[in-house]
């Protein structure tokens, strides 16, 4: 095979993609800026073309109005960024468990990605492109792909693992310096603070956490400074997940899998995460057939996933993804980790979540999850949930022992109208 060519990025876009094309770019602080900028400047070139994308930290850059004849844009796990968008129907979205990405999009599969836009480090001294901050969609993604278009991008941290591609890999290459999509950590209250008070219990010294990004995570990061030797295997790392490494309160001695290395697919922070992650050998990236993969994870000893969720009922029926009609996240890896939990060995999963929302006005409790509402995670999956004000076990339980156990955690303003609703028979 000959080497990719280099060559401007409206050039390179229009020889890779044809119309009806699939196209895949990837995701949060990986997102390929400069490829998608051009792309959306040159917009009135392309036809029918499908784009495929996961989280993202900014708005959805091909789904502006205007662009309807270009592009059809399909999510598999919307966010804020892409709220208003999808509200006013210029994003689709696909329900797809994080793990089964790559073989719904596989070469040989109904739906074959037929070019992934993605964004690499300059060339390492191994003469190969490291994905950088974006791995668990992308590298499948280039493997499966007919046309692979990478920005090497001089800002993006040359990561270590198995995801690099060689030159003969990439069939057009594109020349950048831009700042990658920054996730910046918000603050929490009391609250949050007393949620991750009972997370942090239940992590014992050694455990290796599964965790993701909101104020909720952020706390409980914070809280964690006193435990040793914990491991990470996640999807995602953020950086509070730095400051803990650089403490020395992960070290990822004790895990079985993967042992002396944080293991994650995404880069979600600031440069502080992404300058930690530079050639660091103590991180590998790696696809989501590693991350999110159950079986492997449940080899995993003391695997604690840390999920948050929407709502959850009084069966403990989790809504992770859903708000009054309006899809706010998708499926996402959550089934993936809780599943490969339940087969760890001293394994726990963990829902937090605050007990009440908009304002104190909803209980994040209720009777039952409302019609049309997705289950993200089946009643029978459900095992540890937290509020503010209390934990609830639920595995082992009948569904009067379950319901008795959630009114216990909820918002005391709720209680007697969740405890009305089962005496009415509603669950």
């Amino acid at each position: 095979m000959s080497p990719g060519k280099w060559c401007k990025a409206g050039d390179a876009l229009r020889q890779a993609i044809k119309m009806g094309d699939r196209v895949f770019f990837s995701i949060a602080s990986g997102e390929p800026r400069t490829l998608l900028r051009a792309m959306a400047e040159d917009h009135e070139y392309y036809k029918d073309v499908e784009i495929i994308n996961g989280f993202l930290l900014a708005e959805h850059p091909l789904a502006r109005r205007g662009f309807e004849s270009s592009f059809q844009c399909i999510s598999l796990q919307n966010s804020f960024s892409m709220k208003k968008d999808s509200e006013e129907g210029r994003i689709d979205f696909l329900p797809v468990r994080y793990s089964d990405f790559s073989r719904v999009f596989a070469r040989g599969g109904r739906t074959p990605i037929n070019v992934a836009i993605i964004q690499v480090a300059p060339l390492g001294p191994d003469g190969r492109f490291s994905l950088g901050a974006s791995t668990t969609h992308a590298y499948p993604m280039a493997l499966e792909a007919r046309t692979v278009v990478a920005e090497v991008n001089d800002q993006a941290p040359r990561t270590l693992g198995p995801c690099s591609l060689s030159e003969t890999d990439i069939d057009f290459l594109v020349e950048c310096s831009t700042p990658l999509v920054p996730y910046h950590e918000g603050s929490f209250g009391e609250s949050e603070r007393r949620i991750a008070e009972f997370v942090a219990d239940l992590i014992p010294d050694g455990a290796t956490i599964q965790i993701g990004i909101g104020n909720i995570p952020s706390a409980i990061l914070q809280l964690l400074h006193h435990k040793k030797d914990l491991g990470v295997h996640s999807g995602m790392l953020s950086d509070g997940i730095v400051d803990l490494a650089e403490r020395g309160v992960i070290t990822n001695h004790r895990k079985n899998f993967h042992p002396g290395k944080l293991v994650a697919g995404e880069l979600v922070g600031t440069e502080k995460l992404f300058r930690f992650s530079h050639e660091n050998p103590l991180l590998e990236m790696h696809a989501s057939s590693v991350t999110h993969n159950s079986e492997l994870i449940g080899k995993i000893e003391n695997f604690i996933a840390i999920n948050s969720a929407v709502e959850i009922d009084l069966t403990g029926q989790i809504n992770a993804e859903y708000i009054n009609g309006t899809q706010i996240s998708g499926v996402g890896g959550q089934f993936d980790f809780v599943d490969g939990a339940y087969f760890s060995r001293g394994g726990k999963s963990i829902t937090a979540l605050m007990s009440c929302a908009n304002k104190g006005k909803a209980s994040r409790i209720v009777p039952v999850l409302p019609r049309g509402t997705p289950v993200t995670l089946p009643r029978y999956m459900t095992d540890i949930v937290i509020t503010e004000y209390g934990v609830a076990h639920l595995r082992g339980k009948s569904i009067r022992q379950r319901a008795a156990a959630l009114i216990s955690i909820a918002h005391p303003d709720f209680r007697d109208q969740l405890r009305g609703a089962v005496q009415k028979g509603c669950v």
